[in-house]
């Protein structure tokens, strides 16, 4: 079930956070089942949980026209409000994309894959991504080869995560709109001090 959860801590703040969960195949219900989203909690930053359609055979179509309507229509109604996206995995995919548009100041994009046809080959989620996602779906390789990158996008992502092999990020052509950060030794979702450790780099980038 879609669902969209906001926290707002602070109702003359003209800054909100928008955070896409991984999965996809689930809803995010409240701030305590995501580190990342607990991290802004704790952090008393105004942001908004935003669950995604889960359409087999069309996931990143469905997906990326319903953020794209809500988050357009969030600005229409909120034009003076800085907008800051973060995604994990899937989600961080899908807040890649968002570099397209003129929507956010800045995207965070953690654990995130960057090209499909690299998932497809490589990843060990290749099985239930090829079934998920549409043929059609565009991804952030494809942004960057068309020159249609426009917004500040930084990538956290581990060097030992089997779900999103690194070296698809390795090798985006450079421009200066997108910031890679590759952990040595990490994995797709840590816990413990590492965990604290990506967290620590996200609270960097806020």
């Amino acid at each position: 079930m879609r669902k969209i959860v906001e926290y707002i801590f602070c109702r003359d703040c003209k800054k909100v956070y928008f955070y896409l969960h991984g999965g996809p195949l689930f809803t995010l219900r409240n701030w305590q089942e995501d580190p990342f989203a607990t991290m802004l909690y704790n952090e008393q930053r105004n942001f908004i949980l935003v669950n995604y359609p889960i359409v087999y055979d069309d996931g990143g179509i469905s997906d990326y026209q319903f953020l794209k309507e809500y988050f357009w229509e969030y600005k229409r109604q909120h034009p003076n409000t800085e907008m800051v996206l973060l995604g994990e995995s899937c989600g961080g995919y899908l807040a890649s994309l968002f570099a397209a548009e003129y929507i956010f100041r800045k995207i965070i994009a953690i654990s995130a894959f960057t090209s499909i046809a690299y998932q497809e080959l490589f990843s060990s989620e290749r099985s239930w991504l090829k079934d998920y996602l549409s043929e059609n779906a565009l991804d952030f390789y494809t942004l960057c080869r068309d020159n249609k990158v426009n917004t500040r996008t930084i990538f956290i992502n581990g060097s030992r995560d089997s779900r999103v092999p690194y070296q698809q990020i390795l090798a985006l052509p450079f421009m200066k709109k997108f910031k890679v950060n590759i952990l040595p030794g990490f994995t797709h979702r840590e816990s413990g001090t590492r965990l604290e450790y990506v967290v620590s780099l996200i609270k960097q980038e806020l």
